[in-house]
């Protein structure tokens, strides 16, 4: 082989490898655009692509549809919630009189709860400990939700979501019933609101705006150029 050849070989497998390399980074933009949707020019683009992404099942989509606020917010709530989920030694408790029952609940709900404790650990979010108590009145305190502001959202949410499947198999496989998990549609509307509803009455003030949603007013927020869901105004 001569030294010219040697060089041009070289240059065809150096090519290669960096056509092989920009062929993986532009797959992986271009699924991650697919996955987070297309960035929203108005609020109204921001509330189809919430609805779009709870219809498609992902948590992860579901979260990127919302803004860094509000993504702080949801993972708080999944935390605290999933831990009072975890509740299935208590529906099994000693007024069932079934001590087997009560038994095999129990190891189920500890089993689960170290399960919680590593996926907290994983996104490096606070564990429920750091979250402190009362719960409920932590759960959204400014402290908490910096903690969670600095987590992989997408993510974290997907594996929450698999974690309430365990939970839900859990408590059936001991013969109790558990919390049902929430649903996608809350993380965009909470609990008494339809995420189906169609906007109206849109008001904008720069990269804010707000509208209303059935009869829920809902905020949204402009962030890099790209309207998100805000969520239901603070009380």
């Amino acid at each position: 082989m001569s030294f010219n050849s040697e060089i041009n070989l070289k240059h065809l497998r150096l090519t290669l490898v960096i056509g092989l390399l920009y062929a993986s980074v532009a797959g992986n933009a271009i699924a991650q655009a697919s996955a987070q949707g297309a960035c929203a020019a108005s609020p109204t683009d921001a509330w189809a692509n919430a609805q779009a992404a709870v219809k498609s099942g992902d948590a992860g989509r579901v979260m990127l549809a919302l803004t860094p606020e509000k993504r702080a917010r949801e993972s708080s709530s999944y935390a605290v919630g999933a831990h009072m989920v975890l509740g299935l030694s208590e529906i099994a408790g000693d007024l069932s009189k079934k001590p087997d029952v009560a038994r095999k609940a129990k190891a189920a709900e500890a089993k689960l709860s170290l399960e919680l404790e590593s996926i907290l650990k994983k996104h490096k979010a606070p564990t429920i400990k750091q979250i402190g108590t009362p719960l409920l009145a932590r759960v959204y305190s400014p402290e908490v939700l910096k903690l969670f502001s600095g987590i992989d959202h997408a993510a974290y949410g997907r594996d929450m979501e698999k974690f309430f499947v365990k939970v839900e198999a859990a408590a059936k496989d001991a013969g109790v019933k558990s919390e049902s998990p929430p649903k996608l549609d809350e993380l965009v509307v909470g609990g008494s609101s339809d995420l189906s509803s169609q906007l109206s009455g849109l008001q904008m003030s720069g990269d804010i705006a707000s509208a209303v949603a059935g009869k829920t007013s809902m905020q949204f927020k402009k962030i890099s150029g790209c309207w998100l869901v805000h969520g239901r105004p603070e009380k």
